[in-house]
C-alpha cells in the first residue's frame, strides 16, 4: 500500500524497523506466507487503483488517514478501543500548529523553525502533526534540513501506524526538498509511556538497535513543544474483553502525586484515563520551559473527578488556552442537541478540546486562563469551519476566566451552596458536620446485566444456573491445573469480581432467595439475581434491602460527575447503577437495617447464615430531627423532613439556582420558608412515582384491536409528533398531552423512557434475549405495557 502511495521511496531498504521486520519475513519465507496473502492481492489492487490519481500530499494525508482507521477499527479493534483510535482533521492541526507558532514568537522570541527547538508528537498515528508542519511554511527552506535531520520527533508504539507515519512524513519533506529518499530517523517505534518508566527495558537482543539509541537519545533530550492527539481509553467495559488498559507504574504516581492529590471526589477512576497520563507526562516532559498544544478528550474541563487536575494544571502552567469544541455524546436531550456533532465525527462520544498549555517561567501569570466555548447547536463542518478561521489562539476571542477555590472552571459552584446542611456525608467522626441522612449507597453494579437481570423470572434462573454451571466447570478446570480462563461470551460473563472468586477456589451455587425486584431504568421494573458474587459491587444495599424483604423505600439521585442534568425518583426496590442510562447515582434511603444482635459471640453484618431478626434504622438523623423542629416547630417529624427533601430536590429553581453546584457535588438542603408546603408536595410526588403500577391511566384512546398487545418495539408517529405511541402495526394509543413530554429523568422524559426500555433485545456478546411482555404475562397482567404507558402519561 505504501509503495503504491509513495512510488520510488525505498522505505524498506532503509527504515530501521523496516529493514529488521523484513528480516524476520524472510526468515519465514518457505513458510506458507504468499498463500496467506493471496486472500489481500484483490485489496491491495483495489488500493493500488484508488491512488493512482492521487497526486497532491493533502489527498494522499486524507487517504492514508481513511484506511488506515478503517482497517484499524475493523482489523485490529481491540488495540482500537483500547487506544482510542481517530485521526486529527486537518483544520486542528493547523490550529494547533499556528498557535504554537505564535506563542513561541510573543513569549519567547524563538519559532517552531528557530534552532534548538525541539518539537515532539509522543502518539502521531499517521504522522499527520509532523507532515502537516513540514508542509507549512512555519519551517522556512533553510532550517528544514537541520529541522528534519535533528529537532523534529514522533512516537509510535502499533507497527502499522508506524510504518504509515514514517513514509508520510519523508513523503511531506521529500516534496518540499526534492532530491534522493531521506529517511526520517526521529520516528521511533516506542510506547511513549512505556519508555519514561524507570524500570524500561530495552530488548536484550539488539534487535532493533537503532530504534533504541533513539529512545536513549530522546530520554535525554530537553523538548520544548509537544503537539498531538493522545489515546482517550478510559480502560475495558468488561473483563471478557481480556483488554485491559496497560498500568505504568511511575506515571500513575506521578498522577497520584498532582491530580489526584488535588480532588475532592471520592470516585477518581476517570483521573488515570490515557488521556489525563499523556497530560501529566507531556508536563513533566517539556520541564520548567515550554509548550503542550492537544486535542484531546475534554471531560477534564468539568468533570467533579478532575477539579485536582484542574487545580494541578492552573499551578503548572503560566498560561492555558481551552478551546472547547463540544461534542459529548454522552448527554441526552436538550443538552444532546446543544452539544452536536463531534469534530472527530462517529469516532469519539467524549467533549473535545483543543487545549494549549504554556509553562513560561519568566512570565508575570500563573494559571492565566483563556477559554472559549465554540456554541450551541453546531455541525461537525461549522466547528471546523470556526477553526479554520481563528487561524490561531491569537486570534480567538477568548473569554478570560478565574477559577475558584475548588478549581472549577466554566461553570463555577455558589457560594451559598456550601453553607447549607450536607444530604449526607461518609464522614463518621465524632462532630462531623450535620447531615440529613445517616448512609447512603451507589446503586448496583453486576458488570453482566444480560445474566443477572431479566423481565421474565423463569429466563432470569435459567441463565444464572448456566453461569454458575459454566462457572463450576471452569473452577475444576483451575483445579485441575489449567492456566487459561474459558472467555466465551456465551457460556459465561466474566469481571474481576468473579475472577478473584474462581483464583480462591470459591464455589458459587445457586439461591432462589437471591431472585429479587429491581429498579433497572425509569419505570422499569426487572428481576435481578441479587447476590455480592454474581454482582461486581453491591455497596450497601445489602443493609438497605435485606434478605427478608423487609421493606424499604428512598430515592435515587443522578451522581455527582454523572454527565446527565440532575435528576430524582422514588423507588422501593433495588436501582441499578446506571438507572439513568450510563453514569451512576446514589440512593437515599428511608430506613437501613441492622442484624438483632441475640448472642454476644454473634457478629452484627450481611454475609453467611440469615439473620433471623433485624432492627429498623431511621435513616434521618436525629441531629437534623432535632435542627429541624427548632427551625419549625415540634410537630415536625422525620418522615416530614425526609418528603421534604423529595420535595425541594424536584424544585426547579433550585434545579437552576445550583446546576453547577449539582453537576459537581451531592445536594445540599437548604431551609425555606414552607417547609409543610414542600413537605406535602414530596409525599405527593413520592406516592406517584412508587405507585405508578397501579394509579389511574390516564384515558388514552385506543385505536386498532385492543386485544393486541404484544410489543417488540413502540414509537411515535415521527420525531415532531409525540402525540400518540405505536404499540404495534395493530395497535396505536392517542391523545398524550404535550405537558406529558416536560418531564424529564435524566437523559430522556418519562414517556420516552417507557419506548426505549420496553422493547425485546437480544444481548449481542451473549445473545440473551430480554423480553418485557414477559413481566406482565408472569404477574397475570397481559396489558402491563399497554396501561403502562397510560399510567406514566398520568404520572
Amino acid at each position: 500500500v505504501l509503495e503504491a502511495l509513495f512510488d520510488g521511496f525505498s522505505f524498506t531498504a532503509n527504515n530501521p524497523v523496516a529493514k529488521v521486520m523484513q528480516g524476520m519475513l524472510d526468515v519465514l519465507q518457505g513458510s506458507n506466507i504468499e498463500s496467506e496473502r493471496a486472500d489481500l492481492e484483490g485489496f491491495y489492487a483495489s488500493v493500488r487503483t484508488r491512488v493512482s490519481s492521487i497526486t497532491d500530499a493533502a489527498g494522499k494525508q486524507e487517504f492514508l488517514k481513511l484506511l488506515y482507521q478503517r482497517f484499524f477499527s475493523v482489523a485490529m479493534k481491540k488495540a482500537s478501543d483500547r487506544l482510542g483510535i481517530v485521526y486529527t482533521p486537518t483544520e486542528i492541526v493547523e490550529f494547533i500548529l499556528r498557535s504554537v507558532d505564535d506563542i513561541l514568537n510573543e513569549q519567547f522570541d524563538s519559532s517552531l523553525s528557530s534552532k534548538g527547538v525541539h518539537i515532539l508528537d509522543p502518539f502521531t498515528g499517521t504522522g499527520t502533526f509532523i507532515a502537516q508542519l513540514l508542509h507549512s511554511d512555519l519551517i522556512t527552506d533553510a532550517d528544514l534540513p537541520r529541522k528534519y535531520r535533528e529537532e523534529l520527533h514522533a512516537n509510535e508504539i502499533n507497527l502499522l501506524a508506524y510504518y504509515v507515519a514514517a513514509v508520510n512524513i519523508e513523503e511531506a519533506y521529500h516534496s518540499r526538498m526534492g532530491g534522493n529518499y531521506v529517511p526520517f530517523g526521529k520516528i521511533l517505534l516506542t510506547d511513549t509511556f512505556q519508555m519514561a518508566e524507570p524500570d524500561d527495558e530495552l530488548d536484550e537482543g539488539r534487535v532493533f538497535e537503532a530504534n533504541n539509541a533513539g529512545v536513549v537519545d530522546l530520554l535525554a533530550t530537553k523538548v520544548d513543544v509537544i503537539v498531538g492527539n493522545p489515546p482517550y481509553a478510559v480502560g475495558q467495559e468488561s473483563a471478557d474483553d481480556d483488554n485491559a488498559n496497560l498500568v505504568y507504574k511511575h506515571l500513575r504516581t506521578r498522577i497520584d502525586e498532582t491530580y489526584a492529590a488535588g480532588s475532592t471526589a471520592s470516585l477518581t477512576k476517570s483521573v488515570y484515563d490515557s488521556y489525563v497520563g499523556a497530560l501529566r507526562w507531556a508536563s513533566d516532559k517539556i520541564g520548567t520551559r515550554g509548550i503542550v498544544a492537544f486535542v484531546t478528550n475534554g471531560g477534564f474541563i468539568d468533570s467533579n473527578s478532575a477539579d485536582g487536575m484542574r487545580k494541578a494544571l492552573a499551578k503548572e502552567f503560566s498560561e492555558l488556552y481551552i478551546l472547547n469544541l463540544r461534542g459529548n455524546a454522552r448527554t441526552a436531550g436538550e443538552q444532546r442537541r446543544k452539544e452536536k456533532d463531534s469534530v472527530f465525527g462517529a469516532g469519539t462520544r467524549t467533549t473535545i478540546v483543543i487545549a494549549i498549555l504554556v509553562k513560561n517561567p519568566d512570565s508575570e501569570s500563573s494559571g492565566a486562563l483563556h477559554y472559549l466555548d465554540v456554541g450551541d447547536y453546531l455541525t461537525r463542518e461549522q466547528k471546523l469551519a470556526a477553526v479554520r478561521q481563528f487561524g490561531s489562539a491569537s486570534l480567538v476571542p477568548w473569554e478570560q476566566i478565574t477559577p475558584n477555590s475548588d478549581g472549577d472552571w466554566a461553570t463555577q459552584r455558589s457560594a451559598d451552596f456550601d453553607a447549607y446542611t450536607q444530604i449526607g456525608s461518609k464522614e463518621k467522626s465524632k462532630g462531623a458536620a450535620l447531615r440529613v441522612f445517616g448512609t447512603y449507597s451507589a446503586g448496583l453494579k453486576t458488570n453482566r446485566d444480560a445474566w443477572v437481570y431479566n423481565s421474565s423470572n423463569s429466563v432470569l434462573e435459567h441463565n444464572v444456573r448456566n453461569l454458575i454451571g459454566a462457572y463450576g466447570h471452569e473452577l475444576g478446570r483451575q483445579n485441575a491445573g489449567s492456566q487459561s480462563i474459558d472467555r466465551d461470551p456465551v457460556r459465561i460473563s466474566w469481571d474481576g469480581t468473579l475472577e478473584s472468586s474462581l483464583k480462591r477456589g470459591k464455589a458459587i451455587g445457586f439461591e432462589k432467595s437471591s431472585i429479587r425486584s429491581g429498579a433497572y431504568r425509569p419505570f422499569e421494573r426487572r428481576n435481578v439475581y441479587f447476590d455480592r458474587e454474581l454482582n461486581n459491587s453491591v455497596y450497601q444495599l445489602p443493609a438497605l434491602f435485606t434478605r427478608l424483604e423487609n421493606y424499604n423505600h428512598g430515592f435515587y439521585i443522578t451522581a455527582p460527575g454523572s454527565g446527565h442534568s440532575f435528576s430524582v425518583l422514588a423507588s422501593a426496590t433495588i436501582v441499578d447503577l446506571s438507572f439513568w442510562g450510563s453514569g451512576s447515582g446514589q440512593f437515599f434511603p428511608r430506613y437501613s437495617y441492622e442484624k438483632r444482635v441475640t448472642d454476644e459471640n454473634q457478629l452484627g453484618g450481611f454475609d453467611g447464615e440469615d439473620a433471623e431478626e433485624y432492627t429498623r434504622v431511621d435513616n434521618v438523623t436525629d441531629e437534623i430531627l432535632a435542627d429541624y423542629r427548632t427551625s419549625y416547630g415540634d410537630d415536625v417529624s422525620k418522615e416530614d423532613i425526609f418528603f421534604y427533601v423529595y420535595g425541594l430536590l424536584h424544585s426547579p429553581e433550585y434545579r437552576e439556582r445550583f446546576a453547577a453546584d449539582l453537576k459537581k457535588m451531592l445536594p445540599r438542603i437548604p431551609k425555606v420558608t414552607d417547609f409543610a408546603g414542600f413537605a406535602g408536595a414530596g409525599r405527593r410526588l413520592s406516592e406517584l412515582h412508587l405507585g405508578y403500577e397501579t394509579i389511574e391511566p390516564w384515558p388514552l384512546i385506543e385505536v386498532g384491536d385492543s386485544t393486541a398487545l404484544l410489543v417488540t418495539k413502540m414509537k411515535y408517529p415521527s420525531k415532531t409528533d409525540k402525540s400518540a405511541v405505536i404499540v404495534n402495526e395493530k395497535l396505536t394509543l392517542t391523545g398524550i398531552p404535550p405537558e406529558a413530554h416536560d418531564y424529564m429523568l435524566g437523559s430522556r422524559s418519562a414517556l420516552d423512557w417507557i419506548l426505549e426500555r420496553y422493547q425485546i433485545k437480544t444481548d449481542k456478546p451473549s445473545g440473551i434475549v430480554n423480553d418485557p411482555n414477559k413481566w406482565g404475562e408472569e404477574h397475570g397482567d397481559p396489558r402491563y405495557i399497554v396501561d403502562l404507558v397510560k399510567r406514566i402519561t398520568r404520572v
